[in-house]
């Protein structure tokens, strides 16, 4: 008596519940092979999904079948019986880890999840051929290897629906038997994958290299139901021409938040870059307000979108506020290669990013009852991958603690601006005339002198795009922005929340110490805050204390390693905790 370690039956209906969303999901991944089997093809990948109605006595519409056409390489017997087979294809070696594709289960593993047919009809140099799997055959034990492909043809009738033009060669994926698919309507099915396909595969459609048709066509009558071309659906509403609502079809509605922040994470001896990118609402988007059509679709697109070469995995929601509705305004990107699926946690079905979300390394030290080093040196020595999460999250709550303020000013407005302008900038003008005494000693030790080579306008930029998300408009933005840079004022001072117990942040832009002063900490309101309000003692108070803080923040702008200025942060961090006990008990 044969005991098969996993029954052939059982298995197919345990894999049929693959974990896919949806059907649009589910569609993704042959939308996934097309786009690589045409990666390196010299035009552009046309990809078209096709639905069939069957219309019942009654008049109602179900969809029956729902093909998927492309126009990419094709393949060869060979491959295409392998295409059928879970867990194989053409890339599951380390060498060709590159581009959307991977895990060798897209194929039959989402066909399967919608439907109880498959087949497969693909062709190279106009030689064609097709194989099939068959759920209820694989239940039955009368398919246990995938049939060896036959030479075919294409089937007419798929030919006559399908608008580009065939070339010699690509390849028809048809599901047939639909049980499991999310929406019976093809309309409705259609419309979802707009929007989840539109922003999956954004920037590969904004770039032009593909270009993806949606179709729906009454099964007898062969009249077309639906018909669109998926246009981008961008999250960080920076792309011209998507499906935003008007006029932010084609002007986005947000602007970049600072520049593109690039990581490097090591994995298997190989460092790979992670890039985050940020973007805010633009004022006229947010005083629109929520309740109107962009803010409804900026809720639909609310979270950080995780891109892995290009193509988006997931929409997380571990960094978001989900009670507060001011979310939405904000939008970030992190991108990185398949080099880094072990870091990200990728699932096979390309839809998850398991091991990225957010995470404190600080909580976590004191959850474990371990100091922060030791912590840190324990994650050293496993070797573990949350150490790079760690540090990505530690970035990605910055950029938040700054667009959040920037928001919540977009509906604020009132306070002195002018005055506080004034006492701020005496205050970086002292700073600054501080270090250019202290570097006619010392040199120019910091990290920040190095950039003050950098090219003037380069340089204004980066301080123009910071100011601006202060709530600061472009044009005066740029003008304090070129102040700085020709006055070679070393310092700027700004009011943001910021996360953790630090009393204030530190970070280096465009050759400019930018020290945040934080307003969730208790010092901020019993000591920062008279920097926002009128002349007076307090003020003036106010930036003796500033100059203290500069120092500091000069410190670790001379720190000679990482190491050291990773050290110094800690320190600033265990003071500011504890400043939160000295000044919540004077309170």
């Amino acid at each position: 008596m044969s005991f098969p370690v996993i029954p052939q039956n059982l298995s197919i209906s345990a894999m049929r519940s693959s974990g896919y969303r949806d059907t649009a999901h589910a569609l993704a991944e042959l939308i996934d092979n097309a786009i690589q089997a045409g990666e390196d093809s010299e035009i552009r990948t046309e990809i078209e999904v096709i639905c069939l109605d069957e219309t019942s006595a009654e008049g109602r519409r179900q969809t029956s079948r729902i093909a998927v056409y492309d126009n990419a390489c094709g393949m060869d017997p060979d491959l295409l019986r392998k295409a059928l087979q879970f867990g194989n294809g053409s890339r599951l070696d380390k060498a060709h880890h590159r581009g959307i594709g991977k895990f060798g289960m897209g194929l039959p593993n989402s066909s399967i999840s919608q439907c109880k047919r498959v087949d497969v009809w693909t062709w190279r140099e106009g030689l064609v051929h097709h194989a099939y799997l068959d759920v209820q055959e694989i239940q039955d034990g009368k398919m246990a290897d995938v049939p060896e492909p036959q030479p075919s043809e294409i089937p007419s009738e798929w030919m006559s629906l399908i608008a580009g033009n065939i070339q010699e060669h690509g390849t028809l994926v048809v599901w047939s038997k639909l049980d499991r698919i999310s929406w019976k309507q093809s309309t409705t099915l259609l419309r979802h994958t707009e929007f989840i396909s539109g922003r999956v595969y954004r920037h590969f459609i904004n770039e032009k290299t593909v270009r993806i048709r949606l179709a729906a066509y009454e099964n007898r009558t062969r009249a077309a139901v639906y018909e669109s071309f998926v246009r981008p659906n961008d999250p960080l509403y920076l792309m011209p021409g998507t499906n935003a609502p008007e006029p932010f079809n084609q002007e986005p509605a947000f602007v970049p938040f600072g520049q593109p922040l690039i990581l490097h994470v090591a994995c298997g001896g190989v460092e790979h870059p992670v890039t985050i990118i940020a973007s805010i609402c633009k004022p006229e988007a947010r005083l629109l307000g929520g309740g109107k059509a962009i803010g409804q679709h900026a809720q639909k697109n609310q979270g950080i979108s995780v891109v892995r070469s290009r193509r988006e995995l997931e929409l997380n929601h571990s960094f978001t506020i989900s009670y507060d509705t001011r979310e939405r305004w904000w939008g970030i990107e992190v991108q990185f290669d398949p080099g880094l699926d072990d870091v990200f946690g990728v699932t096979n079905n390309k839809q998850f990013a398991t091991g990225f979300t957010r995470l404190s390394m600080e909580e976590d030290a004191e959850a474990e009852g371990l100091k922060l080093k030791d912590y840190h040196e324990r994650l050293q020595a496993d070797h573990d991958p949350r150490l790079a999460m760690y540090r990505i999250s530690r970035e990605i709550e910055k950029l938040l603690d700054s667009m959040r303020a920037q928001v919540k000013k977009m509906r604020e407005g009132g306070r002195n601006q002018a005055a506080t302008e004034r006492t701020e900038s005496e205050a970086e003008q002292a700073a600054t005339d501080s270090v250019a005494r202290r570097r006619e000693r010392v040199g120019d030790t910091g990290r920040s002198d190095k950039d003050e080579h950098a090219p003037a306008s380069e340089r204004t930029s980066a301080l123009t795009a910071g100011i601006v998300q202060d709530g600061v408009g472009e044009d005066k933005a740029q003008a304090l922005a070129v102040n700085y840079v020709t006055k070679k004022i070393k310092f700027r001072f700004r009011h943001a929340d910021v996360s953790g117990f630090n009393v204030f942040d530190v970070s280096t832009t465009g050759g400019v110490i930018l020290v945040t002063l934080n307003t969730r900490h208790p010092v901020h309101a019993r000591i920062f805050e008279a920097l926002q309000g009128e002349e007076g003692p307090e003020a003036h108070y106010a930036r003796q204390v500033l100059s203290l803080v500069a120092a500091w923040a000069r410190m670790e702008d001379e720190a000679p390693s990482d190491k050291q200025r990773r050290t110094l942060e800690e320190i600033r961090f265990d003071w500011g905790r504890m400043a939160m006990d000295f000044f919540e008990v004077e309170n």
